[in-house]
């Protein structure tokens, strides 16, 4: 995991670009992506676009998995003051939990929106009605017409 750690912290964005898919391998390979979540967290708050998108596309390979942890980086990034950090947790991260679960992902995003989240408000309004969501993606349009949003 060092030679993961060293491309990780490269300032070269092709480095870092490497570390993703030399995770990706390492959780094909049965690595748990737990072990992998900090170097994730750290790719996805990256400068580079690039890198940002492809550490938000492996998060988002971990829906399946273990969805607490990519529920825990909607919250971090889905809160972001950068609109392309919240289009790219919208469309990669948010739509597919709520496709995976959306029982559980919605109430709790409710209870932060109404809590004064805008942010959060704004990243859902991004995404789009996916998958199993999409036959109760009314009760998200009525939350942000709620909001305003």
């Amino acid at each position: 995991m060092g030679a993961i750690h060293s491309l990780a912290a490269s300032t070269d964005a092709s480095h870092r670009l490497r570390a993703i898919e030399a995770i990706r391998e390492q959780i094909a390979e049965g690595q748990p992506p737990e072990e992998y979540a900090p170097l994730c967290r750290k790719l996805i708050a990256d400068a580079d676009n690039n890198c940002r998108w492809q550490a938000l596309i492996l998060a988002g390979e971990w829906i399946e998995s273990v969805p607490e942890l990519v529920w825990s980086l909607v919250l971090e990034f889905g809160a972001s003051g950068d609109e392309d950090m919240r289009t790219g947790v919208a469309t990669v991260l948010l739509e597919h939990l709520l496709d995976h679960d959306f029982d559980t992902f919605l109430p709790r995003l409710r209870s932060l929106i109404e809590a004064g989240h805008p942010m959060l408000a704004d990243t859902l309004r991004r995404c789009w009605a996916f998958g199993k969501a999409e036959s109760r993606w009314d009760e998200v349009s009525e939350l942000l017409r709620q909001r305003g949003d």
